[in-house]
């Protein structure tokens, strides 16, 4: 059986990976770094609580994947410096120690229209942890887009809302590509791939992971 760690697990996507990989019996041992003590309880949990400033003092143990669900909005970090810090600096170091201690396969959380050269901030700070992570050359690297996620939070995202509810009136050709997913559907997407024993980089946008979605129910 597995050894995972999750990074970010307080957010929509975190939260369901805590539940669901406790409860999977592939797993023995989930290790979570978080900045306070979760909610949630398990015999094979174990919370780290970390400090994201010192990452590089921070000492991996064995683990056999990293699930990296870190991500924050400008508004709640406040500054675009504070949106990097979160959003790629420190996905990028957690990938560093955890390339340097022989992980295998590491799975991220990016966003769709991730692109390092994009004109707008938040695509171009996605496609940057995106290609940090590629230059690090993890034998096993997985990269899920999704447009939108959606559940319970803990702030209010105006936006977010709208996006949700204006959805059903796109164009039938635009829904596979712009479809909302739930947190807990991206986490079982995500631990899906970590399953996987494909080596190199795999991207699921949202219509990929609809296609293999239709794919699945079909066999």
């Amino acid at each position: 059986m597995k050894t995972a760690l999750i990074v970010g697990a307080s957010g929509v996507v975190g939260r369901e990976l805590v539940k669901l990989l406790s409860e999977d019996e592939r797993y023995a041992h989930i290790i979570v770094w978080a900045r306070h003590p979760l909610s949630f309880s398990h015999p094979k949990l174990t919370t780290q609580i970390i400090d994201f400033e010192k990452l590089s003092q921070q000492k991996l143990a064995k683990v056999d994947e990293v699930f990296c669900a870190l991500g924050t909005t400008i508004k709640k970090a406040g500054t675009k410096e504070n949106f990097l810090r979160v959003d790629v600096q420190y996905p990028t170091e957690i990938a560093k120690l955890a390339k340097a201690a022989g992980v295998a396969r590491f799975i991220l959380i990016s966003a769709l229209g991730a692109n390092p050269h994009a004109k707008i901030f938040y695509s171009r700070a996605k496609g940057t942890v995106e290609q940090n992570l590629r230059n690090l050359h993890f034998p096993s690297l997985h990269i899920v887009r999704p447009s939108l996620i959606i559940g319970q939070r803990n702030d209010f995202r105006l936006g977010e809302k709208l996006f949700e509810h204006l959805f059903h009136c796109l164009p039938k050709h635009w829904l596979q590509s712009y479809r909302p997913m739930t947190g807990k559907e991206i986490a079982q997407i995500m631990i899906e791939q970590a399953q996987s024993s494909q080596l190199g980089e795999m991207v699921y946008s949202p219509q990929k992971i609809a296609n293999n979605k239709e794919k699945n129910e079909t066999n």
